[in-house]
């Protein structure tokens, strides 16, 4: 055999789980290792056709350059030219997640209505005559996620669902890959599936706006907007580089906090209550209710925010202190003092109070846990 001459190189098909845990695979299918982890029924070859498109052929655009005299390449530099986005469109940052971007844009929306008055009653009058008869925001909406698996089905019998895929994940014992891998590919296996989502922040501030809108001066407003004005630049710099898999890992650490909170509530004389950094609140002792006027089921899962069982002049004062530390890692507890009110508004509690804020790995503050004595 000549030096020139290359041996020919073997095919081998790898099926989808064997490829997954970068195992060896056999040709019979099923496999033998699917075969042994009674998965026979969903052992079918990885199908790379189907994540690549057909490739289109590139126009024509070469032949007709020797009557306008472009150069060799000209036509492509051209035909790119005339699709690139014009400068004078205003750009908006491109983020990783999905989820991150949607705050993110939520927040420039807010504090532009609140710089621009018109922008503010244009908004008031397209929300009535979109919202007359509907129900109010109660702050637990949420858009669902439709997964038509039949639909999935329908290209091929035999590949799994994306929940069946979640749950082979999940069970695959392969040890290839450090634990913290693992639960990411975990994890990213239940979000493709729609069992997980990160939390989405962009309602909370589209209620904050609302309620601002209906029982907040223009003074007030501009007051909160400076606050978030400056924390818009940091959490952008943090959340460009975020994930969904990220977003849902922090989620779940909070989902851990409340579980904590829950015990340390219980076990606390002091009126208490933690809530999201857009001001819903998720957990409070029966201290706080009391304090205010409402349940303890009242006061969890967003069903009330922390801004409106206060008055206008705290509400302002404590979104003044929180942008003031929100990304300081030197400083995280708050010792002022507001008015809280029952949820009905008709009595105020004078209360000396404090603030601690809770930040996830990357530094952006996940909740705020409050403690609040009344002043008598």
């Amino acid at each position: 055999m000549s030096g020139t001459e290359k041996r020919p190189k073997k095919n081998w098909r790898s099926c989808v789980f064997c490829r997954r845990s970068h195992l060896v695979c056999d040709e019979q299918r099923p496999c033998t290792r699917c075969i042994k982890r009674d998965i026979a029924h969903l052992c079918t070859d990885e199908n790379l056709g189907n994540s690549m498109g057909p490739t289109t052929p590139a126009p024509a655009a070469e032949e007709s350059t020797g009557d306008i005299g472009l150069p060799p390449g000209g036509a492509e530099q051209l035909t790119s030219a005339m699709t690139r986005t014009p400068s004078f469109l205003p750009q908006q940052p491109t983020f990783v997640s999905e989820h991150v971007g949607s705050e993110f844009s939520s927040l420039n929306e807010f504090l532009n209505m609140l710089e621009d008055p018109l922008l503010v009653n244009q908004s008031d009058r397209q929300e009535k005559s979109q919202d007359d008869g509907s129900k109010p925001y109660d702050g637990q909406e949420t858009t669902p996620i439709i997964i038509d698996e039949d639909q999935q089905l329908k290209g091929d019998n035999n590949a799994p669902t994306p929940k069946e895929h979640f749950f082979l994940t999940a069970a695959d014992p392969s040890t290839e890959m450090t634990p913290e891998d693992r639960l990411k590919l975990v994890i990213n296996a239940k979000l493709e599936a729609g069992l997980l989502q990160p939390y989405n922040y962009a309602q909370g501030y589209s209620r904050l706006q609302n309620y601002m809108d209906r029982y907040m001066n223009q003074y007030s407003k501009q007051r909160i907007l400076k606050p978030l004005s400056t924390i818009r630049p940091a959490f952008r710099a943090i959340a460009r580089s975020l994930k969904d898999v990220d977003l849902v890992l922090v989620e779940e650490g909070f989902e851990r906090m409340l579980l904590s909170y829950d015990r340390v509530f219980t076990s606390m004389s002091m009126p208490a209550c933690l809530w999201r950094r857009t001001g819903e609140i998720y957990r409070a002792n029966k201290e706080f209710a009391s304090l205010v006027d409402c349940t303890v089921d009242d006061l969890r899962d967003g069903k009330l925010a922390i801004y409106e069982l206060m008055t206008e002049e705290s509400a302002v004062n404590f979104w003044e202190k929180y942008g003031s530390i929100a990304f300081d890692k030197g400083q995280k507890a708050v010792l002022t003092s507001c008015n809280l009110r029952t949820r009905d508004g008709r009595r105020r509690k004078p209360c000396c109070f404090s603030f601690t804020i809770r930040r996830d790995r990357y530094n952006i503050p996940i909740c705020i846990v409050g403690n609040f004595i009344p002043i008598s």
